[in-house]
């Protein structure tokens, strides 16, 4: 599938002092929301895009709109560790000379998936997926497509890491750091009680619903993570909620509980297709027919097919044999 390359496009204020910079992404979500936030002696970027051609001709483009020299960032914020959100912070931390922030416990993502760890990562990924009945020639794609990121995200940026609870100043506001894992290990959504804004990245979008992936090497049960994290972000009372694709959200609660819902009904229809018993391949082709996505669709599919089948089983709905496949419990 090849895709259109998408357009540039100007940032858009969406709060006093904060613009959404809607960066350009070769994948089919076509942007990625990062922001500028203006504070009283700089500006904090938030999330970057992917380290590519698209990134590095929106950003000077998108500074020159607005009046700003590289110069004039004195902090980049870094959500989580997904190359179209941390892609380009080490070039863009080479053009600043910002310091680059991370939530601590996102930070062995990073390594994991993009460091030192790499390699044996990609390795790891076509094994747990031919394990659980992919095709080898498509698992060998996933391990291969792994790969293919190295660029979209060097050079890695020297990160200073960022405890749970802390508070960092973001353009005129401080923002606390609050853990939610789920769409990824470690990430961290920030929240300026004061004004009831919170930058929420992919912790929760409009329209659509963020990926909740197994993966190996980390948390066991992601979408178990997912969904509380989800109830504790519902519970905050944000008025808006600043996402990392789409609209910003208004009714927070109520996106929350719609995404739920569509989580409760997907896992009914994973039940329902494992029945006597299939492999979680056999599951994903069903729910999202891989045969009409990419690469990089097929790979979060079947990683959001485990993650449901392994919430599934600690909820004793499902069971995995020992032939690696999956079968319902019937009560």
């Amino acid at each position: 599938m090849v895709l259109d390359q998408p357009p540039y496009l100007a940032p858009t204020e969406v709060c006093p002092g904060i613009f959404q910079v809607a960066i350009p992404i070769p994948i089919p979500l076509k942007y990625v929301n990062c922001y500028l936030c203006q504070g009283p002696s700089g500006w904090t970027l938030v999330d970057t895009g992917f380290h590519d051609a698209l990134a590095m001709d929106a950003w000077p483009r998108a500074w020159a709109e607005l009046g700003i020299r590289a110069q004039d960032i004195d902090r980049i914020l870094v959500t989580h560790y997904h190359p179209d959100h941390l892609g380009a912070a080490g070039w863009l931390q080479q053009l600043t000379g910002a310091p680059v922030y991370l939530h601590e416990p996102e930070a062995r993502q990073v390594e994991l998936f993009w460091g030192g760890g790499m390699a044996a990562q990609a390795a790891r990924l076509q094994t747990f997926f031919a394990a659980e009945g992919m095709p080898e020639e498509t698992a060998a794609a996933m391990s291969r497509h792994h790969h293919e990121q190295y660029g979209n995200v060097r050079p890695l940026p020297q990160l200073t890491p960022l405890p749970t609870g802390a508070k960092l100043r973001v353009g005129s506001g401080q923002y606390e750091a609050l853990w939610m894992p789920g769409h990824s290990d470690g990430l961290a959504v920030f929240w300026d009680e004061s004004t009831g804004i919170l930058l929420a990245n992919d912790m929760i979008l409009d329209k659509i619903t963020p990926n909740v992936s197994l993966w190996p090497d980390c948390r066991p049960n992601p979408l178990a993570d997912y969904l509380a994290s989800l109830d504790r972000v519902a519970k905050l009372g944000a008025r808006l909620a600043l996402p990392g694709h789409r609209n910003v959200i208004m009714d927070v609660a109520g996106r929350a509980a719609a995404i739920r819902a569509h989580h409760a009904e997907r896992l009914d229809r994973m039940e329902a297709v494992c029945g006597a018993g299939a492999t979680a391949w056999e599951v994903c082709e069903q729910v999202f027919s891989p045969a009409t996505l990419t690469v990089h669709q097929i790979r979060f599919a079947m990683s959001e097919t485990l993650a449901h089948l392994v919430y599934l089983e600690g909820l004793g709905r499902v069971v995995r044999l020992a032939s690696g496949r999956w079968i319902r419990v019937r009560g």
